[in-house]
C-alpha cells in the first residue's frame, strides 16, 4: 500500500514538473486585456458599421433625388423644344402675312409704317364724297386689322421667346442642383471610406485583444493544470507519511474529486413558424438572394441597398413598398420590435436609415453595407428602433 502511494506521489510530481516546464505562448510583456476592453472595441465597431450604414442610407436617397432631376430636366427640355417649334411656327406665320400685306400695299414697310401717298391716290380718285368716305373707311379697317395682326404676331414671339428663357432658366437651376448633389455624393462616399478605414482598424485592434485574452486564459489553463498538480502531490505525500507513521494497514481513502460542470443551460430559443403562407413566401423570396452584394442605390438581383432589398422582396408576393427606408417605416401597423413575427419590417433609427425582414428564430435577413452582401444576421430588439407589420 505505501509502495503505491509512493509510486503516485513520484508520478504527480513528475507531471507537475513536465506541465510547469512546458513553455507558454513566447509573447512580448504587454499589459493583460479585459472583456471589458473587447467590449468597448466591439461598441466602437457598431458605432462605425451604423454610420457607415447612415451614409449609406444618404447615398441612396441622394441618387433618388439624382434620378428625379433627370427626368425634371427632360420634361423642361421636351418644353423647350415645343417652345421653339412655336417660335417657329410663329415667325413663319409673321412673314407670310408681311410677305401679303407688302404685295397688296407696296407702302407698308417692314416694320409697321405706311407709306401715305399710296393711300391719298386711292382717296383722290374717289369720284364723289360718298366714294371717299367708303374707301377712307376701308383703308382705316385695313391698316387697323393688319397692324393689330402684326402686333399680335410680335407680341406672341416675344411671348414665346420669354417663355423659352424662364424654362432654360428652371433648367440651368435643374442642372446646378443636380451638380450639387454630385458633389454632395463625393463628399459622402469620402466621409464612408474615412470611416471604413478606422472600422478596419477597429476590427484588427479586437482581433488582437481577443487573442491576448484567449493566451492569457490558456496561460490560467496551464497555471492551474500546475496548481492542482501541486496540491494533489502534497496530498498523497502527507498521507504517505500518514501511512508509514501508523505502520499498520488502513483502508484505502477515496480521493474525491470535484468535477467541475460545463454544462450550460440552451438557450431557450423559440422555434418561430411563420404565421401564414404569405410569410412563409417572403421569407423563402428573401432566401434566394443571400450574397447579392450591396449596391448603392441597386434595386435587383445585380446588387441590393437595405431598402432596394425589402421592396423587391415583398412586391415578389404583391406588396408595394415606398423606395427608401424612412418611408418603408411608415407603411402598415408600427409594433415595438421586442414584439416582431416573421415577416415583419425591422428598422433602425428615426427617421429609418436601415430596414431588414425578420424570419424569425431570433434573426433577421438584410443587405448590411456596402462591401458586404445580402446575409441572415441575430436579431437583437434592442438595437433596432422600431418595425413594421405589412402582411395581413
Amino acid at each position: 500500500m505505501i509502495k503505491k502511494l509512493i509510486k503516485f506521489t513520484v508520478s504527480a510530481a513528475v507531471l507537475a514538473t513536465m506541465v510547469q516546464a512546458t513553455p507558454t505562448f513566447a509573447s512580448p510583456v504587454v499589459p493583460p486585456v479585459t472583456q471589458g476592453q473587447i467590449d468597448e472595441t466591439q461598441g466602437q465597431i457598431n458605432n462605425f458599421e451604423t454610420k457607415i450604414q447612415q451614409l449609406d442610407d444618404r447615398i441612396s436617397i441622394s441618387i433618388e433625388k439624382s434620378e428625379k432631376l433627370n427626368n425634371q430636366i427632360k420634361t423642361q427640355q421636351g418644353k423647350i423644344e415645343e417652345t421653339e417649334a412655336e417660335i417657329e411656327t410663329a415667325k413663319k406665320s409673321l412673314g407670310t402675312h408681311k410677305k401679303v400685306y407688302s404685295e397688296r400695299l407696296k407702302s407698308i414697310q417692314l416694320e409697321g409704317k405706311q407709306s401715305i401717298a399710296t393711300y391719298a391716290e386711292l382717296l383722290l380718285s374717289s369720284k364723289n364724297i360718298s366714294e371717299l368716305l367708303t374707301r377712307f373707311t376701308a383703308i382705316s379697317q385695313i391698316m387697323e386689322s393688319d397692324t393689330d395682326l402684326l402686333n399680335g404676331l410680335n407680341e406672341k414671339e416675344q411671348a414665346l421667346k420669354a417663355a423659352e428663357e424662364k424654362l432654360q432658366n428652371e433648367v440651368d437651376k435643374l442642372k446646378k442642383s443636380k451638380d450639387e448633389l454630385a458633389v454632395e455624393q463625393k463628399q459622402i462616399e469620402a466621409d464612408k471610406n474615412e470611416i471604413a478605414k478606422e472600422l478596419a482598424d477597429a476590427k484588427n485592434i479586437l482581433q488582437n485583444q481577443q487573442d491576448q485574452l484567449a493566451q492569457q486564459q490558456e496561460e490560467e489553463r496551464q497555471a492551474e493544470i500546475a496548481r492542482q498538480l501541486a496540491e494533489q502531490e502534497k496530498q498523497a505525500r502527507q498521507l504517505a507519511e500518514q501511512q508509514v507513521r501508523l505502520a499498520q494497514p488502513q483502508s484505502k481513502p477515496q480521493a474525491k474529486v470535484n468535477k467541475a460542470s460545463n454544462s450550460t443551460p440552451s438557450a431557450g430559443v423559440a422555434n418561430s413558424t411563420t404565421s401564414n403562407a404569405t410569410a412563409s413566401a417572403v421569407i423563402a423570396e428573401a432566401k434566394k438572394y443571400l450574397g447579392v452584394p450591396y449596391v448603392w442605390g441597386g434595386t435587383t438581383p445585380s446588387g441590393f441597398d437595405c431598402s432596394g432589398f425589402t421592396s423587391y422582396v415583398y412586391r415578389s408576393v404583391g406588396i408595394n413598398l415606398p423606395r427608401v427606408s424612412r418611408d418603408q417605416q411608415n407603411v402598415g401597423t408600427r409594433i415595438s420590435p421586442s414584439q416582431v413575427q416573421p415577416g415583419d419590417l425591422v428598422f433602425r433609427g428615426s427617421p429609418a436609415y436601415h430596414v431588414g425582414i425578420y424570419i424569425g428564430n431570433g434573426q433577421y435577413i438584410h443587405a448590411p453595407q456596402t462591401g458586404d452582401v445580402v446575409k441572415i444576421a441575430p436579431y437583437n430588439p434592442s438595437k433596432f428602433t422600431s418595425a413594421a407589420r405589412v402582411l395581413p
